[in-house]
């Protein structure tokens, strides 16, 4: 359930019930937010300046990863997921947001996730994850004049 929102650069964030909001309270429009599920299962992370995520050639390194996006309307997710350290409960991944405005126009937001594995699988969330629902339900925000 939302209830109400994060002003955070250009982007309005909704509030879910049940999930912990750390910002910069001190300022209308806060420079980094921490998103985090009480149960350790995720933990996001936005910083304002942050720069999106750049593959390598995966011919330049050893290093395993997966890439993949998710399209909604008015935005398509980029993910990218770093191979997986022996031994680790959790794996950091990259991603960002790609809102389009009215005019088509593509407004970036990047950010990182801690996400809990188990098993080698992600976690069992009840119904679609948090963290998808924040990055479907993320927009831009009518305060900044480009809504």
């Amino acid at each position: 359930m939302v209830h109400g929102k994060v002003l955070f650069d250009k982007f309005e964030f909704p509030v879910i019930r049940g999930l912990d909001y750390l910002m910069d309270e001190e300022n209308p429009t806060t420079d980094y937010l921490f998103i985090n599920e009480p149960h350790e299962k995720f933990s996001m992370y936005f910083e304002r300046g942050q720069k999106p995520f750049e593959v390598t050639d995966k011919s330049a390194t050893d290093k395993e990863y997966c890439l993949f996006q998710m399209k909604r309307p008015n935005r398509t997710i980029h993910f990218y997921c770093p191979e997986r350290l022996p031994n680790r409960e959790s794996v950091m991944w990259y991603f960002y947001v790609e809102i389009f405005d009215e005019n088509g126009k593509p407004h970036v937001l990047p950010g990182q996730i801690r996400v809990v594995l188990a098993d080698g699988c992600l976690r069992m969330f009840d119904g679609k994850t948090q963290f998808l629902e924040i990055l479907e339900r993320v927009k831009l925000s009518d305060e900044a004049g480009i809504a």
